[in-house]
Protein backbone atom coordinates (compact mmCIF):
# COMPACT_ATOMS: atom_id res chain seq x y z
CA UNK A 1 0.00 0.00 0.00
CA UNK A 2 1.22 3.38 -1.18
CA UNK A 3 2.64 5.54 1.94
CA UNK A 4 -0.07 8.22 2.93
CA UNK A 5 0.57 11.87 2.22
CA UNK A 6 0.80 14.06 5.11
CA UNK A 7 0.31 17.90 4.94
CA UNK A 8 3.51 19.34 5.51
CA UNK A 9 2.86 23.22 6.43
CA UNK A 10 1.58 23.81 9.47
CA UNK A 11 -2.46 24.57 9.98
CA UNK A 12 -4.46 25.71 12.84
CA UNK A 13 -5.56 22.42 14.76
CA UNK A 14 -8.52 20.68 14.28
CA UNK A 15 -10.81 19.86 17.04
CA UNK A 16 -12.74 16.41 16.39
CA UNK A 17 -14.91 14.19 18.83
CA UNK A 18 -13.95 15.01 22.95
CA UNK A 19 -12.16 18.02 21.68
CA UNK A 20 -9.32 15.65 20.54
CA UNK A 21 -6.62 16.92 17.61
CA UNK A 22 -6.26 15.95 14.53
CA UNK A 23 -3.42 15.75 11.83
CA UNK A 24 -4.31 16.52 8.03
CA UNK A 25 -3.51 13.37 5.39
CA UNK A 26 -4.49 13.52 1.56
CA UNK A 27 -5.11 10.94 -0.45
CA UNK A 28 -4.82 10.00 -4.49
CA UNK A 29 -7.73 8.44 -6.05
CA UNK A 30 -7.67 4.80 -5.14
CA UNK A 31 -5.16 5.05 -2.40
CA UNK A 32 -6.03 2.88 0.72
CA UNK A 33 -6.51 4.64 4.18
CA UNK A 34 -6.40 1.50 5.81
CA UNK A 35 -6.19 -2.35 4.60
CA UNK A 36 -8.43 -5.16 6.44
CA UNK A 37 -6.56 -6.39 9.37
CA UNK A 38 -4.50 -3.89 9.56
CA UNK A 39 -3.79 -2.87 13.47
CA UNK A 40 -6.61 -0.44 14.25
CA UNK A 41 -5.08 2.87 15.73
CA UNK A 42 -6.59 5.94 14.54
CA UNK A 43 -10.76 6.85 13.28
CA UNK A 44 -11.25 9.64 10.00
CA UNK A 45 -12.73 12.08 9.54
CA UNK A 46 -13.81 13.10 5.91
CA UNK A 47 -12.64 16.72 4.85
CA UNK A 48 -13.41 16.52 1.14
CA UNK A 49 -13.56 13.74 -1.52
CA UNK A 50 -15.33 10.27 -0.66
CA UNK A 51 -14.01 6.60 0.61
CA UNK A 52 -16.10 3.78 -0.42
CA UNK A 53 -15.94 0.85 2.47
CA UNK A 54 -15.26 -2.76 1.07
CA UNK A 55 -15.00 -6.25 1.44
CA UNK A 56 -13.20 -8.64 -0.65
CA UNK A 57 -14.44 -12.72 -0.72
CA UNK A 58 -13.14 -15.61 -1.21
CA UNK A 59 -14.29 -15.91 -4.63
CA UNK A 60 -12.77 -12.80 -5.47
CA UNK A 61 -15.67 -10.18 -5.71
CA UNK A 62 -15.63 -7.18 -3.39
CA UNK A 63 -18.66 -5.65 -1.78
CA UNK A 64 -19.51 -2.37 -1.09
CA UNK A 65 -20.22 -2.18 2.52
CA UNK A 66 -21.01 2.22 2.02
CA UNK A 67 -20.05 5.25 0.95
CA UNK A 68 -19.23 8.22 2.65
CA UNK A 69 -18.24 11.70 2.22
CA UNK A 70 -17.60 14.76 3.43
CA UNK A 71 -18.70 15.47 7.40
CA UNK A 72 -18.66 11.49 8.17
CA UNK A 73 -16.64 9.23 9.93
CA UNK A 74 -14.12 6.41 8.99
CA UNK A 75 -13.51 3.74 11.29
CA UNK A 76 -15.74 4.21 14.33
CA UNK A 77 -15.74 0.46 14.78
CA UNK A 78 -12.03 1.39 15.69
CA UNK A 79 -12.73 2.24 19.21
CA UNK A 80 -14.19 -0.90 20.35
CA UNK A 81 -11.63 -3.25 17.98
CA UNK A 82 -8.09 -3.73 17.38
CA UNK A 83 -8.29 -4.47 13.39
CA UNK A 84 -9.67 -3.12 10.99
CA UNK A 85 -12.63 -4.88 9.49
CA UNK A 86 -12.84 -3.47 6.15
CA UNK A 87 -11.01 -1.91 3.13
CA UNK A 88 -11.11 2.35 2.79
CA UNK A 89 -10.58 3.29 -0.78
CA UNK A 90 -11.02 6.85 -1.70
CA UNK A 91 -12.43 6.93 -4.72
CA UNK A 92 -11.34 10.68 -5.60
CA UNK A 93 -8.66 12.45 -4.15
CA UNK A 94 -9.74 13.08 -0.83
CA UNK A 95 -8.63 14.76 2.35
CA UNK A 96 -9.22 13.57 5.81
CA UNK A 97 -8.43 14.44 9.08
CA UNK A 98 -6.62 11.34 11.75
CA UNK A 99 -7.36 11.25 15.08
CA UNK A 100 -5.68 8.85 17.69
CA UNK A 101 -7.92 6.18 18.81
CA UNK A 102 -6.99 6.26 22.26
CA UNK A 103 -7.36 10.37 22.62
CA UNK A 104 -10.77 10.13 20.78
CA UNK A 105 -12.17 6.95 23.37
CA UNK A 106 -10.33 9.26 26.57
CA UNK A 107 -12.06 12.65 25.20
CA UNK A 108 -15.61 11.11 24.82
CA UNK A 109 -15.75 9.98 28.23
CA UNK A 110 -15.12 13.18 29.69
CA UNK A 111 -17.63 14.47 27.58
CA UNK A 112 -21.28 13.25 27.30
CA UNK A 113 -22.55 16.00 25.12
CA UNK A 114 -19.70 14.88 22.51
CA UNK A 115 -20.59 11.20 23.31
CA UNK A 116 -24.27 12.02 22.50
CA UNK A 117 -23.28 14.38 19.19
CA UNK A 118 -21.11 10.74 18.67
CA UNK A 119 -23.84 8.28 18.88
CA UNK A 120 -26.12 10.92 16.90
CA UNK A 121 -23.59 10.70 13.83
CA UNK A 122 -23.20 6.59 13.96
CA UNK A 123 -27.60 6.42 13.97
CA UNK A 124 -27.38 8.35 10.63
CA UNK A 125 -25.05 6.35 9.29
CA UNK A 126 -26.67 2.89 10.46
CA UNK A 127 -29.96 4.37 9.06
CA UNK A 128 -28.13 4.87 5.37
CA UNK A 129 -26.46 1.34 5.77
CA UNK A 130 -29.87 -0.57 6.25
CA UNK A 131 -31.42 1.28 3.77
CA UNK A 132 -28.81 0.30 1.44
CA UNK A 133 -29.33 -3.88 3.16
CA UNK A 134 -32.66 -3.74 2.15
CA UNK A 135 -32.51 -1.88 -1.17
CA UNK A 136 -30.15 -5.47 -2.36
CA UNK A 137 -32.94 -7.47 -1.43
CA UNK A 138 -34.76 -6.18 -4.49
CA UNK A 139 -34.50 -8.69 -7.30
CA UNK A 140 -35.37 -6.80 -10.36
CA UNK A 141 -32.50 -4.21 -11.46
CA UNK A 142 -34.44 -1.91 -12.34
CA UNK A 143 -36.90 -1.51 -9.76
CA UNK A 144 -33.28 -1.58 -7.40
CA UNK A 145 -32.39 1.36 -9.34
CA UNK A 146 -35.90 3.69 -8.70
CA UNK A 147 -35.30 2.76 -5.13
CA UNK A 148 -32.22 4.00 -5.09
CA UNK A 149 -32.98 7.49 -6.59
CA UNK A 150 -35.77 7.27 -4.25
CA UNK A 151 -33.15 6.90 -1.16
CA UNK A 152 -31.20 9.39 -2.70
CA UNK A 153 -34.12 12.09 -2.81
CA UNK A 154 -35.48 11.06 0.98
CA UNK A 155 -31.45 11.78 1.96
CA UNK A 156 -31.54 14.99 0.26
CA UNK A 157 -28.52 13.76 -2.09
CA UNK A 158 -28.22 13.30 -5.34
CA UNK A 159 -26.81 10.85 -7.90
CA UNK A 160 -23.35 11.78 -8.00
CA UNK A 161 -22.00 12.40 -11.50
CA UNK A 162 -18.52 12.27 -10.59
CA UNK A 163 -18.72 8.36 -9.52
CA UNK A 164 -17.36 5.63 -11.96
CA UNK A 165 -20.83 3.76 -12.29
CA UNK A 166 -19.45 0.28 -11.62
CA UNK A 167 -18.67 2.46 -8.16
CA UNK A 168 -22.88 2.75 -8.27
CA UNK A 169 -23.43 -1.19 -8.80
CA UNK A 170 -21.14 -2.47 -6.36
CA UNK A 171 -22.99 -0.21 -3.76
CA UNK A 172 -26.68 -1.59 -5.33
CA UNK A 173 -24.88 -5.10 -4.92
CA UNK A 174 -25.30 -5.33 -9.25
CA UNK A 175 -22.91 -6.29 -11.70
CA UNK A 176 -21.79 -2.92 -14.41
CA UNK A 177 -23.39 -4.50 -16.83
CA UNK A 178 -26.73 -4.76 -14.90
CA UNK A 179 -26.86 -1.16 -14.09
CA UNK A 180 -26.24 -0.18 -17.60
CA UNK A 181 -28.88 -1.84 -19.09
CA UNK A 182 -31.58 -1.39 -16.35
CA UNK A 183 -30.83 2.43 -16.82
CA UNK A 184 -30.81 2.32 -20.68
CA UNK A 185 -35.00 0.33 -19.90
CA UNK A 186 -35.71 2.88 -17.55
CA UNK A 187 -34.82 6.05 -19.79
CA UNK A 188 -36.72 4.15 -22.61
CA UNK A 189 -39.59 3.45 -20.63
CA UNK A 190 -39.40 7.54 -19.66
CA UNK A 191 -38.80 6.96 -15.82
CA UNK A 192 -35.61 8.51 -15.55
CA UNK A 193 -33.78 11.64 -16.95
CA UNK A 194 -29.65 11.53 -18.51
CA UNK A 195 -28.01 13.92 -18.32
CA UNK A 196 -24.11 13.12 -19.77
CA UNK A 197 -23.33 11.08 -16.01
CA UNK A 198 -26.41 12.39 -14.16
CA UNK A 199 -29.50 10.28 -13.39
CA UNK A 200 -32.46 11.41 -11.73
CA UNK A 201 -35.92 9.89 -11.78
CA UNK A 202 -39.12 11.30 -13.29
CA UNK A 203 -41.88 13.32 -11.40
Amino acid sequence: MAPLKSVAHPEPPHRGPGGTTGSPLLLKRGQLLFRRGEPAASIFSIESGRFRLERHLEDGATVTLAVLGPGDFVAEAALFSDTYHCDARAEVSSRVWTFSKREVADGLARDPEALMSWFKGLASQVRRLRALLELRSIKRADERVLAYLDLLEALGEDWDPDRPLQAVASELGLVPESLYRALGRLERQNQIHREGRRVGRKT
